[in-house]
């Protein structure tokens, strides 16, 4: 194999062998096998170590997310829609909906779901990656949430950021499980179910106790 399509080939096989087993129980010897790269330095060569690969793999599926959801959010700001909160969501979700239709793209998913730790979702969002358009809706979704406490709507928002990756990763393992092509065929029902439910819970009021906590929470 030639260079750059030892390359492709370590991001495209390295994806499926990490979502499958995890980073920590793939070799880099198993890489190179499985890409039938003749010199076994090609992984150092091209991402320096293992985790290295999987920061590309991670970088080029957000590059690509955001891709997808840069023209959504220029049509959600045409329409006036910046307050719509199924809009908004739907603007998250429907990009990440797309990798469900190919073997690569339910890797990226899963290894996405599998890395990302809980404390993330109390970060600002979208700022290990030049992502405009993810950033634009969630100062959005920030905005059309501002009859809630502060403290509640951080929740909230970490809450959206758990289900949209657990979500598409459980969905993504299970349909590179399934046996029979009934899932793909369900996918859109899938997502379309997800935006309702992660809707819901953003605008459902918050009950007295919630609200009575909430006040004694030091905010961001």
């Amino acid at each position: 194999m030639s260079g750059p399509s030892t390359r492709e080939a370590l991001l495209e096989q390295g994806a499926l062998l990490i979502a499958r087993h995890g980073v920590a129980r793939v070799t880099a010897r198993q890489l190179h096998e499985v890409v039938g790269a003749r010199n076994e330095s090609a992984l150092h060569y091209h991402f320096g170590n293992i985790d290295g690969l999987v920061a590309e793999i991670v970088r080029v599926h957000l590059d690509e997310i955001e891709a997808r959801r840069a023209p959504l959010v220029v049509a959600i700001a045409a329409d006036d829609l910046t307050g719509d909160l199924r809009a908004l969501v739907r603007a998250l979700a429907a990009p990440m909906a797309d990798d469900l239709d190919t073997p690569v793209g339910r890797a990226h998913l899963r290894i996405v779901a599998q890395l990302s730790h809980p404390a993330m979702a109390y970060e600002m969002p979208f700022q290990r990656t030049e992502a405009p358009a993810g950033t634009a809706v969630v100062k959005w979704l920030w905005r059309a949430l501002d009859t809630l406490p502060e403290a509640i709507r951080t929740e909230r928002l970490a809450l959206l950021r758990a289900q949209l990756l657990s979500g598409f990763g459980l969905r993504a393992q299970f349909l590179d499980d399934l046996s029979s092509s009934d899932g793909p065929a369900t996918n859109p029902l899938f997502v379309e179910n997800l935006v309702d439910v992660i809707v819901a819970g953003l605008c459902v009021d918050p009950s007295p106790e919630a609200v009575a906590i909430s006040q004694g929470v030091r905010t961001r």
